[in-house]
């Protein structure tokens, strides 16, 4: 394997971020078409989703049931065939294979040695979406954490749902309205425990926490994930390289100091290694990170004990997590307060 080729040209040996790439930024961009919200048509699928199907605190059990047997078939479809298109078309409800899962990934922990104090980071995209949401409704555990009884994570460190979604799992007592400066508060634990954030917006979940069909353009959320349960970051270790292109990095992306690196392989073994399958080494033995493939969430970084591998910025930062959405997947989630903007 030829390291060179896969060394980045903006990152050099030590793990210097020599410049920041626009190119690279441009070449993510997914450009799917922009999303609209379906026809209410006669409101029966309303009504299911209101009344019948979404989850509520007294369905619990069964949502982390239906978790499980969701992952197990992520990995059936990674089969591909005809088992892909049963899994798409089928289980996930999927009109299409444009306008669905659509992820940018925020670490909350980040390198800052070589930035100015003043330099924008993931975790203020975060906290300023917060500060622009009609509404946050904070979810009082994680669904992903508590369905594998996770032991290294908070459980109570859960997903904020902005806009009309906010509203809707409290209505279903599956969280409370949170004050911006709770909301906030959540993001720093989060960044305590050493937790990236991803603002999510999947298409299926509409079932899932009861959304109508007029209001999935205001439907967003923000995901505290662990390595060892996450959902996404599951199906993303078992989706093919085109579905994860829907996974995006804020601008950062996990950076090697390649004169440190003994070659151990401890940052890509296990079952929980990278969900992208950004790393692989060189033919000196040290590790390289595909940089047109890392999306930044650190799980690398969580494994290595020499600090071989670091947080840093290496492409522009859009302005603001709309944008991003915008941009990268021509998605216009209005999840803001036109009155504020």
């Amino acid at each position: 394997m030829d390291t060179e080729k896969l060394q980045a040209s903006n990152i050099d040996e030590k793990g210097n971020v020599l410049y920041l790439d626009e190119e690279r930024l441009a070449r993510k961009e997914v450009g799917f078409p922009v999303y609209k919200n379906k026809s209410n048509g006669l409101g029966i699928g309303n009504f299911l989703k209101d009344h019948v199907i979404y989850m509520s605190d007294k369905r619990w059990p069964f949502a982390l049931k239906l978790y499980k047997m969701f992952v197990k078939f992520s990995v059936w479809m990674k089969e591909g065939g005809w088992k892909a298109k049963f899994y798409k078309k089928g289980i996930m409800l999927y009109p299409d294979m444009e306008a669905h899962t659509s992820t940018v990934v925020m670490p909350l922990n980040v390198d800052l040695a070589d930035k100015g104090e003043k330099v924008t980071v993931p975790m203020d995209i975060a906290k300023e979406a917060l500060r622009n949401a009609t509404f946050i409704g904070g979810m009082d555990t994680c669904l992903c954490r508590e369905s594998n009884d996770c032991h290294d994570y908070p459980k109570n460190v859960a997903c904020l749902f902005l806009g009309e979604a906010g509203r809707t799992i409290v209505k279903h007592n599956l969280g409370r309205q949170l004050t911006y400066e709770e909301a906030c508060a959540r993001v720093d634990l989060a960044a305590s425990h050493g937790l990236m954030a991803q603002a999510v917006w999947v298409e299926v979940e509409q079932w899932l926490w009861g959304i109508r069909n007029d209001q999935m353009d205001q439907f967003l959320e923000i995901c505290f994930c662990c390595p060892c349960c996450c959902i996404a970051v599951r199906l993303a270790r078992n989706a093919t390289p085109a579905e994860r292109h829907r996974f995006h990095p804020a601008g950062w992306t996990a950076v090697p100091d390649r004169t440190k690196c003994v070659g151990c392989g401890k940052c890509i073994n296990g079952p929980n290694g990278c969900p992208v399958e950004a790393i692989t080494f060189g033919e000196d033995g040290k590790v390289v990170i595909d940089q047109e493939l890392c999306v930044g969430c650190g799980i690398c970084k969580s494994r290595c004990n020499l600090d071989v591998i670091q947080i840093k910025q290496t492409m522009p930062m859009r302005k603001d997590l709309h944008e991003y959405f915008l941009k990268d997947y021509n998605m216009d989630l209005r999840i803001w307060n036109e009155e504020k903007n």
